[in-house]
């Protein structure tokens, strides 16, 4: 389930990018354009609030499912603050960057168009992911995927209707677009909301609105969160700034790299799901105390997470010239895409490998290890690898993709040597606030045994079996 979520959310921008290329070249560029900006404005913001995830996994672990609710809302916390944030900042400082970076003129008037529309509709992804991360912490994968396929499903339809218009409404090309996945959006959201407060899991989760909400937890809840914010943040400032520069190798670069980058999302999106279901899986048995249980689920994780990329990898490596032809009829383009999707296909193993090895590690509740392996290699071969083997040696956007192939080898190797060593399978519980343990002493038995509340089914507290 949590693969298929990825999935329809990763659709949403597959969909925006085969419309936008029935508009024009410059509305296919302008819109990655804006998309990339309206994301780096709030990856940070998004990453922060996942810490949810790992809170309440470890809690519904330790099974203290009653107290689930509370980290829920501790989540909607940060999400209120974030929408304050972005839009007192984001709303006037994004859009103006993408009329100020080297793209040409139509180009980033479109992208400044998408961008503005995107930011201002963000909030409802801030709290759209604080639900979901609570959902996905109890052991609760379908509920975020049957929303995310819904937000997919009514997308098609509302961009066709927005972008080209009818039925009273004029056309709204690009703007249209961006329209689009903000209404889905919200669309996804009120369904969310509308479950999180049923009956039955305000009974058994404490989804209710809370009597008090400890300053104490939010204050720890930032301490984890915060560095997963940093990480997606300044990963995706490299991947912008990398984004920003190929724009100046011309339209038809830009096109040919927004394409790869959004059909790259077919492999990697299952991979950052794996890394999501890592996250939980892991957190439920180090907060059950079961490390044995904890290092199977990594295990495995990592094992389908490469099984997965490395099927992508070939596939790209051998298609990618076709698979670039439906989105655009522009030859050079088509060319262009059909390269990086060779280079793209040499490190989809290593990304695999980076991404759950990271997901493993914040299950733990480690997250600033994370964030020091991924930024130092990128700082070290992205930026550099772009201009020697992009500009220096003149090999364009498709040598420029040559740096960031070096910086994910170098990450993923990394973060995978740190979860073999096994170091984080002693880490102690985030919020434990010795509740669990108190009660065990007094009762003889553990979370697991009590079972003095139904769990939502889930793979962490269960017995593996033999052939896992």
């Amino acid at each position: 389930p949590g693969v298929l979520s990825m999935l329809a959310q990763t659709a949403m921008g597959l969909v925006d990018t085969l419309f936008m290329g029935w508009v024009s070249t410059e509305a296919q560029a302008g819109l990655g354009l804006g998309a990339t900006l309206a994301w780096a404005a709030s990856c940070f913001f998004v990453g922060t609030i996942t810490v949810v995830n790992t809170a309440v996994a470890q809690r519904f672990g330790a099974g203290e499912h009653g107290r689930c609710g509370e980290l829920a809302y501790q989540g909607m916390l940060l999400a209120a603050g974030a929408t304050v944030l972005m839009l007192g900042v984001g709303m006037h400082l994004v859009p103006r960057l993408a009329g100020s970076l080297g793209a040409p003129p139509e180009v980033a008037r479109i992208a400044q168009d998408y961008a503005t529309i995107r930011i201002a509709g963000m909030a409802l992804s801030f709290f759209e992911f604080a639900i979901t991360s609570f959902m996905r912490g109890i052991g609760d994968t379908r509920t975020p995927m049957k929303a995310a396929i819904g937000m997919m499903v009514l997308n098609v339809p509302l961009n066709y209707w927005l972008i080209f218009g009818g039925m009273g409404v004029p056309p709204m090309g690009h703007k249209g677009a961006a329209y689009a996945t903000v209404l889905a959006t919200a669309a996804g959201l009120a369904v969310l909301v509308a479950l999180f407060l049923k009956r039955d899991w305000r009974e058994r989760y404490g989804t209710g609105w809370p009597r008090r909400l400890e300053l104490k937890g939010f204050v720890e809840l930032l301490k984890v969160g915060v560095p997963i914010g940093c990480h997606w943040l300044l990963e995706m400032l490299g991947w912008t700034i990398f984004t920003l520069a190929v724009a100046r190798f011309g339209a038809e670069s830009l096109a040919a790299h927004n394409i790869v980058l959004q059909v790259l999302h077919v492999s990697f999106m299952p991979g950052v799901a794996l890394s999501i279901a890592a996250t939980t899986l892991v957190g439920q048995a180090l907060g059950a105390k079961r490390p044995e249980l904890a290092r199977r689920s990594a295990g495995l994780s990592l094992a389908m997470a490469i099984a997965f990329m490395a099927i992508m990898g070939f596939v790209f490596w051998f298609s990618g010239g076709v698979i670039a032809s439906w989105f655009t009829k522009d030859a050079k383009v088509v060319d262009l895409a059909r390269q990086l999707f060779m280079v793209a296909a040499c490190f989809q193993i290593f990304d695999a490998a980076m991404m759950v090895s990271a997901g493993v590690l914040r299950g733990a509740a480690l997250t600033r290890f994370p964030l020091l392996a991924t930024v130092i290699p990128a700082a070290l071969f992205l930026g550099p690898g772009f201009w020697y083997f992009g500009v220096h040696h003149g090999g364009g956007v498709v040598g420029a993709w040559g740096g960031a192939t070096a910086y994910i080898v170098v990450a993923g190797v990394v973060l995978l040597v740190a979860v073999q060593r096994g170091h984080w399978l002693t880490r102690a519980r985030l919020m434990d606030d010795g509740a669990g343990d108190a009660a065990d002493a007094v009762t003889g038995e553990s979370a697991q045994d009590r079972g003095d509340d139904e769990p939502v089914p889930s793979i962490a507290l269960q017995p593996a079996p033999a052939a896992v």
